[in-house]
């Protein structure tokens, strides 16, 4: 069975979080993550410039061990009995690829390629992520991350139609009320207009009983 711990996409963050190597002569690593079924394989790159003795592989997550394996060119390289047949060099110590195979869910982890020179440097770390066939536990994992992603995606969406909809159904209204406030304001002047012409014919036709 995998470790349990944190579903996928904080491990990711965690490890695209990781800090690089600051020092003049430095280990490029790659790739930084890596997800693959059951019983498949992951080649890991370290390259460095300069001079180096070798090169370490560790795992430093979830717990640091004993270095997976050492390779230096015209020796004979070490694997720990854990990895034991199941790992390939490839290439010089100064572009190295070191493949893994058959990997098990239990092979889940942050592996480092540690070079040793005067002092010791590391690369940015590779996450290795290995889902196990019998369990749906990486794909519920996935289904959280697109869930988490999706949800406020979909809101957007629909906010949009929503304000397009009624946009398109408002609109005709809008202009209805305009143009039924206008005959309005028109209606009020003329009646306004009878009203004092009608006063001023009433006014003049009143006879003068002093005349």
């Amino acid at each position: 069975m995998a470790p349990r711990g944190p579903c996928l996409p904080l491990l990711l963050a965690l490890t695209l979080a990781l800090p690089v190597s600051l020092a003049t002569q430095e280990v490029l690593q790659s790739p930084r993550y890596a997800i693959v079924p059951e019983g498949s394989s992951v080649n890991i790159t370290c390259s460095s410039s300069g001079w180096l003795r070798g090169i370490y592989l560790n795992r430093d997550w979830p717990s640091t061990s004993s270095p997976i394996s050492y390779y230096e060119d015209g020796k004979t390289p070490t694997v720990d009995e854990l990895f034991w047949m199941r790992i390939n060099f490839s290439e010089s110590q100064h572009n190295l690829t070191i493949t893994m195979q058959r990997l098990q869910p239990a092979d889940t982890g942050v592996y480092t390629c540690q070079a040793i020179v005067d002092d010791k440097i590391s690369g940015a770390g590779t996450l290795v992520v290995v889902t196990d066939k019998s369990s749906p536990r990486a794909d519920l994992c996935r289904n959280d991350w697109a869930r988490a992603f999706g949800l406020p995606v979909a809101l957007a969406v629909c906010c949009f139609l929503a304000g397009l909809v009624l946009g398109v159904v408002c609109a005709p209204r809008t202009t209805q009320i305009k143009k039924l406030c206008s005959r309005t304001d028109r209606s009020a002047d003329f009646v306004v207009y009878e009203d004092m012409s009608c006063s001023r014919h009433n006014t003049l036709s009143i006879p003068n009983q002093y005349q």
